[in-house]
């Protein structure tokens, strides 16, 4: 093949793959719930300790909520577990120790309703399952601990 030729196969694949191109692939949009978990190594400067420092009998885990556009919510799931391992990252804390934020897994994938992003849309929602006798103070503090209620 001469390179003539080959440039002719060239444009002409180009030419083909722009046309199948703008045929325009349906996505939607998803939110995807990541774990991580802080993981701390190395003993703490002493003189450093303060009443924000936590004993290393206790493990920290954080439960983050991204927003994918996608075609489906297979390429979501593997969207958001790709960004979330780039994500991982390690530095020393005020008390000298190593941290280091590891993604532990895609915990649920929810597709948004609209397909338009905008102001009061939902975008995650999950049924909680509890036993008859259980009241909203029970709920509360078992699924969200964080959370002062009255």
């Amino acid at each position: 093949m001469t390179t003539t030729e080959g440039l002719i196969d060239f444009v002409s694949r180009g030419e083909f793959l722009m046309e199948h191109k703008s045929e325009e692939i349906q996505t939607n949009w998803y939110t995807v719930k990541l774990l991580f978990e802080s993981i701390h190594s190395g003993e703490p400067i002493v003189d450093k300790i303060d009443e924000n420092y936590y004993d290393n009998d206790e493990k920290i885990f954080e439960e983050s909520i991204i927003l994918i556009k996608s075609k489906d919510i297979e390429e979501a799931h593997a969207v958001a577990e790709m960004r979330a391992k780039k994500s991982e990252h390690e530095y020393l804390n005020v008390y000298g120790q190593l941290v280091k934020w590891q993604f532990i897994k895609v915990i649920d994938v929810f597709e948004l309703d609209d397909c338009e992003v905008r102001s009061g849309i939902e975008v995650y929602s999950r049924f909680i399952h509890t036993k008859k006798e259980d009241d909203i103070h029970d709920v509360i503090s078992r699924y969200y601990p964080e959370s002062k209620s009255n």
